[in-house]
């Protein structure tokens, strides 16, 4: 079941140590996913940056086999926004608050980073400059049907 009350409207602390998020996150929430189980279940993030600066944004999970999030790496213009479509394929009811996505960012800039594409930019050796995790909740009903 959803989290109730203000528990719901903010994400994730960062680590510590890892520097807060700096973009605009819409929803600010836990992410939900909410339908029959058995069936792809898409809902949708956006990242507006605040900033003056161009940035470029990464995207994880923790379960790659059961979630999908497209477009999980991009740049941003200052003032522009992305949308992001995050999916859930699994077969199984996940335990709530088990996964989580996370969002980093780092600014991007075009005359040094000239025409790298995100990927080249998120190395080993990248740090992310703002950090964001949403937790997931479930739920999933199964398509039951009695059998005569």
């Amino acid at each position: 079941m959803a989290a109730k009350g203000g528990d719901a409207a903010k994400p994730e602390a960062a680590k510590p140590g890892e520097p807060p998020f700096g973009l605009k996150l819409e929803p600010d929430a836990k992410v939900l996913f909410k339908g029959k189980l058995g069936e792809t279940i898409t809902i949708e993030r956006t990242i507006t940056n605040t900033t003056p600066d161009r940035q470029c944004y990464k995207i994880k999970c923790t379960a790659n086999d059961i979630f999908r999030v497209r477009q999980p790496l991009g740049f941003i213009e200052p003032k522009e926004t992305a949308t992001i479509k995050i999916s859930f394929m699994g077969k199984a009811v996940p335990e709530n608050l088990k996964h989580f996505f996370a969002f980093y960012h780092t600014k991007s800039d075009k005359k040094t980073d000239g025409d790298k594409n995100p990927r080249q930019i998120w190395t080993g050796d990248t740090k992310a400059q703002g950090v964001c995790r949403q937790l997931c909740l479930f739920e999933l009903t199964e398509d039951t049907k009695e059998e005569k």
